[in-house]
């Protein structure tokens, strides 16, 4: 089971190895996407963690009762291939590369496997290719 997730933590835990003991203790893959963390001061990052389902709501529990903010990502994103121009505006703001371009063609697909739903894409595409859907 994979979950995203944005993770904002206050001054006063960012200089604590959360993400190492959830990988050791929790027995899961964390990927930063993102990160954004300095000392004595406020940071936030986005993350793929892997493991089984029992495990991460365990090392999100953890996160939790540690003082992190946790904001699980849903896929709730919808992109219309037949409106898109693959102008390639939205392939620069896409962290995960779920937005790409075809090296040879220049023709932009959407891996929805890949896909964190940040929603950065959204205004970044002038045709309105990419929205996000009912309930995110």
């Amino acid at each position: 089971m994979q979950r995203s997730a944005y993770l904002h933590f206050n001054n006063d835990i960012v200089d604590k190895p959360l993400i190492s003991t959830l990988i050791r203790k929790y027995d899961i893959e964390i990927n930063i996407l993102e990160a954004r963390i300095t000392p004595n001061e406020e940071g936030s990052m986005f993350i793929q963690a892997s493991g089984t389902d029992e495990n991460l709501d365990k090392a999100f529990g953890f996160l939790v009762s540690s003082g992190v903010e946790v904001t699980v990502r849903p896929k709730r994103l919808i992109w219309r291939k037949e409106m898109c121009t693959s102008c390639g505006a939205c392939i620069a703001q896409c962290l995960p590369r779920a937005l790409d371009a075809d090296p040879e063609t220049g023709i932009v697909s959407y891996d929805e496997d890949k896909c964190i739903a940040c929603m950065l894409c959204i205004p970044a595409c002038p045709y309105g290719a990419v929205e996000k859907s009912a309930g995110a």
